[in-house]
């Protein structure tokens, strides 16, 4: 398991090592970053989680949609959500439960499948294809076109989810914090940070910025040249060549 924790000792110990960045060094405690250095830091690993998140099918999640006769395009917002009482929109056609509310957290849609409880098995629909009368499509990231709008009653929306996002505490222990991310990607994580922290000081260490992120590039191609993919269990990761695991 990877925490926030590594993820920070790997970050002083290594990329941000001469720079007054990071500063976590366990066993020094007059290291530990300070409040405005947490919150800088989780930003930055944030924004590294959802850029790799969105280039990978790492998280798979998928919800109910209760189809309106009287709309076409589907939003994928919370503010469609069943469960959302404060929402004025008069349509919540999210099919959720306040025990477990849609987490408004699409990154990409990926499979459609109509759950007409009239068929004995599920049927994948055609997604963004032109040759097909009936497919669907998907007019922006979280955006679901319906052509016939009355063909169905209920889809199932399987989409690309993004990582649960950190929120800087003042009592947070980084230790406690999961980073789930497989560990051929743990390095592009790394780099694309040092590339955030390297431009915002900007000057010939901005120019070093560039460099990181040409590196997290370089890697992100290179794990998907190795075949890497996601099983059917969300969170269960692959490569096809099995040379890695």
């Amino acid at each position: 398991m990877i925490t926030l924790h590594d993820i920070l000792t790997d970050l002083t110990y290594g990329e941000f090592a001469h720079l007054n960045l990071g500063r976590f060094r366990p066993e020094e405690q007059e290291s530990e970053p300070d409040p405005k250095s947490y919150a800088q830091l989780s930003s930055w690993v944030n924004l590294g989680l959802k850029a790799i998140y969105s280039k990978f099918w790492l998280a798979k999640e998928e919800l109910t949609l209760t189809l309106d006769s009287t709309i076409d395009t589907y939003v994928l917002s919370f503010d469609y959500a069943a469960s959302n009482g404060a929402s004025s929109q008069p349509v919540k056609y999210i099919t959720d439960t306040g025990a477990d509310p849609f987490p408004d957290n699409v990154l990409k849609i990926e499979e459609v499948w109509d759950d007409d409880a009239t068929v004995t098995s599920l049927m994948q629909l055609f997604l963004n294809d032109t040759s097909e009368d009936l497919s669907l499509f998907t007019p922006s990231y979280r955006s679901l076109k319906i052509i016939l709008p009355t063909e169905y009653t209920t889809l199932t929306v399987k989409y690309r989810a993004a990582h649960e996002k950190i929120v800087y505490a003042a009592d947070m222990d980084p230790a406690d914090i999961e980073i789930v991310i497989p560990h051929p990607l743990h390095e592009a994580l790394l780099w694309y940070i040092a590339s955030r922290g390297f431009a915002s000081l900007g000057g010939d260490q901005g120019a070093e910025g560039n460099d990181y992120y040409r590196k997290y590039e370089a890697r992100v191609q290179s794990v998907k040249d190795w075949g890497f993919e996601i099983s059917n269990e969300t969170q269960n990761w692959r490569f096809r060549d099995n040379g890695w695991a």
